[in-house]
């Protein structure tokens, strides 16, 4: 990440690594020409300094083993990149891009971790509850249709009975054994009445998701911890 997040702005030259760092507009010699970066000993990549191989072009003679057209192809597409650069007085500076300023800091580091994550809407159901651990994590499985019911042994090509073990009347998926089974759908009515929470039992056509949504809404607040554990564990 810290790597993908980075870019060097050349000054001096003193503290970029020629091989390594990301001063090529924003891309580093590995990224660019990385059978030429093969050719490169580690140890040279690890201290080799702009300021050093730019000097008198000592980054050339870095360049070891066997060469062959392709490597020598990289090698004048970066002498010629490397034209256009010159050094200044000023030191390098490291850019961070998840900040305006370009400066690194903990808060947009821990920010660019979550960079193309997805919300899941169901977390405070799983997670806010007073399930067991083991409760939350079925449910996390069910939630993204994970777990190993005969919808999803069919879709796989495995052995699988073609209905629901319980009922023999409909296909077996997660939905189906959670709330549309009449199995699933007496065990809802003994709960919710045991328990005298508001709310009806599950429809076949119900997401979980989408039926604790109305029952919180028809659930006094008091009894909305209750009904998420409810919930789970049903």
């Amino acid at each position: 990440l810290f790597f993908a997040s980075t870019t060097m702005m050349l000054g001096d030259g003193r503290t970029t690594l020629f091989w390594d760092d990301r001063w090529i507009s924003g891309q580093s010699v590995r990224e660019i020409a990385p059978l030429l970066y093969q050719c490169i000993p580690k140890q040279r990549r690890k201290t080799r300094t702009m300021a050093d191989g730019l000097n008198g072009n000592t980054w050339a003679r870095d360049i070891q083993g066997t060469i062959g057209i392709h490597e020598i192809g990289l090698y004048l597409m970066l002498w010629q990149a490397i034209q256009h650069f010159t050094l200044t007085e000023e030191p390098d500076r490291l850019l961070w891009r998840w900040t305006a300023s370009a400066t690194y800091s903990a808060q947009s580091c821990y920010a660019a971790t979550f960079q193309g994550s997805t919300r899941c809407h169901s977390w405070k159901l799983i997670w806010k509850s007073w399930a067991p651990p083991r409760v939350k994590f079925f449910h996390w499985l069910a939630y993204q249709d994970r777990c190993w019911t005969a919808s999803t042994l069919a879709s796989r090509g495995l052995q699988h009975h073609p209905r629901c073990l319980l009922c023999d009347q409909d296909p077996e998926t997660i939905q189906h054994l959670l709330l549309a089974c009449p199995f699933a759908k007496q065990i809802w009515h003994l709960i919710l009445d045991w328990t005298h929470i508001p709310a009806q039992t599950p429809a076949n056509d119900t997401i979980l998701m989408d039926w604790w949504l109305r029952a919180k809404a028809q659930t006094p607040p008091t009894l909305h911890k209750a009904l998420q554990s409810i919930t789970l564990l049903a």
